[in-house]
């Protein structure tokens, strides 16, 4: 279920027709990846990162028939690292919803996440343009080799903000980035323009995990879909918990009581309002790149989704 199209203005309506591409393809997959992904599509999920591609290309000239294998190829490979994230980091529940690694086990998971990487780079390699594999191929790389440093620093929760920042531009800012710099690709939007919405989407990338850490924190259960406090359950300390100045000792596991305290803790302090500052700072770094395109309907609209990305609510 993608956003209304307040949100994402002039590409709404094409973004349901890459929603129900996907949802075509998924269904035409054998049933043993097939049916665990389609479960993962119908708990719903914003769709920011098609709507990049469609946005950035909108900037430019507009091939709906070029785009959506692009906007396929980025829905699958975030879809992929869900799964693929979940069995990293035990995740029972997504979206309110089992995880596929909680309901098949660990192995499938993997194995299905694969699938569909494969799958993305398929669609990617059918806008007939090698630059959109290459630049998608180099973001997963980044996001895998973002993972695995942050599995090096888990339980480190003395790690400070430059480390941090690392980690959120491998794990989200990367791929955004690299859902703008696609779209102007095929839009035939270059220069220091495509270099804008390439830089747009990075910043737009951390204002975005900002944003969704403090929710970590401050939101219910039932809003976000996952338990709360689920990255210090973890073992993983991020902005809210640092500009808290809260203090806890390295290489251990908090129980779920210690935990909840350290939720409580970060909630009543300054913490989340502070780190709410930044991502507010990356969003505004996000639509001044937008300064170098003209004015028209896809630009508000990227604007606009700086915007919503630090004052959402889930």
């Amino acid at each position: 279920m993608t956003e209304g199209p307040s949100l994402f203005g002039p590409v709404a309506s094409d973004l349901v027709s890459v929603e129900d591409g996907l949802q075509a393809d998924i269904d035409r997959d054998p049933p043993e990846v097939g049916a665990p992904m389609a479960e993962l599509f119908a708990a719903g999920g914003k769709r920011i990162r098609p709507a990049l591609v469609l946005l950035a290309a909108k900037c430019g000239r507009y091939d709906l028939e070029r785009l959506r294998p692009a906007a396929m190829a980025v829905e699958l490979t975030h879809a992929a690292t869900l799964v693929h994230d979940d069995v990293i980091d035990r995740s029972t529940t997504r979206r309110g919803r089992p995880t596929v690694a909680a309901t098949l086990g660990d192995e499938p998971a993997i194995v299905i996440g694969d699938f569909y990487f494969a799958r993305a780079y398929e669609h990617a390699a059918r806008t007939g343009v090698p630059e959109v594999v290459d630049i998608l191929a180099r973001a997963v790389m980044a996001i895998c080799a973002g993972e695995v440093r942050q599995q090096a620093i888990r339980y480190r929760y003395s790690t400070d903000q430059a480390e941090y920042m690392r980690r959120i531009e491998a794990k989200t800012a990367t791929l955004l980035a690299a859902c703008c710099d696609i779209g102007a690709l095929l839009g035939g939007v270059a220069g220091d323009k495509r270099d804008a919405l390439r830089a747009y989407g990075r910043e737009l990338g951390l204002a975005f995990q900002i944003a969704d850490d403090v929710l970590d924190y401050t939101a219910t259960e039932g809003e976000v879909g996952k338990p709360i406090g689920h990255d210090i359950i973890e073992g993983f300390a991020t902005l809210p918990l640092m500009l808290a100045s809260i203090a806890l000792e390295d290489q251990r596991r908090l129980t779920e009581r210690e935990a909840r305290d350290v939720v409580t803790s970060v909630r009543d302090s300054d913490g989340p309002r502070l780190a709410l500052d930044e991502a507010r700072k990356h969003a505004h770094a996000a639509r001044q790149q937008l300064r170098l395109l003209e004015m028209s309907d896809a630009s508000s609209t990227l604007a606009s989704l700086a915007d919503y990305v630090v004052t959402r609510k889930l």
